[in-house]
C-alpha cells in the first residue's frame, strides 16, 4: 500500500473518531444543560456510560496509540450492547467505524516498507 493511501486510512480514522466524539460529547452536554430525563440509577445505566466513556477514550488514545486505542474502543462497544441492551447494531457500527479504522491503520503501517 502507498504511503498516501495509507496517510488518507490514518487521516479518516481520525476524522470519524471525530466526528463519533463530537456528536457524543453534544449528546451528552444536552442532557447535562437540558436533562431529558431522570439521572442515571441502575448499575446497568451507568456501566453503559461508562463503557461509552471508556469507547470514546479509546478514540483520543488511538490518536497516538493505534492499536490500544482501537481494542480499548472495540472492546468497550462489546460489552456495551449486552450492558446496554442495545439491539440496533447499525448505531454501534458507526460508533465503532473509527476503532475499525485506527486497527486497519495500524495493521497496514505494521505491514508497509518504510520507504
Amino acid at each position: 500500500m502507498s504511503h498516501s493511501t495509507a496517510s488518507i486510512l490514518r487521516w479518516a480514522a481520525r476524522s470519524t473518531a471525530l466526528l463519533v466524539t463530537g456528536a457524543f460529547l453534544l449528546l451528552l452536554s444536552g442532557e447535562i444543560f437540558s436533562p431529558h430525563s431522570g439521572p442515571p440509577v441502575a448499575f446497568r445505566e451507568w456501566a453503559g456510560i461508562g463503557l461509552l466513556f471508556a469507547a470514546m477514550a479509546g478514540m483520543v488514545l488511538a490518536w497516538r496509540h493505534e492499536l490500544t486505542g482501537s481494542l480499548l474502543t472495540l472492546a468497550a462497544l462489546t460489552l456495551f450492547v449486552p450492558v446496554a441492551g442495545m439491539h440496533n447494531y447499525e448505531v454501534v457500527l458507526v460508533i465503532g467505524l473509527p476503532g475499525l479504522l485506527y486497527l486497519a491503520d495500524w495493521y497496514v503501517h505494521r505491514r508497509t516498507p518504510i520507504s
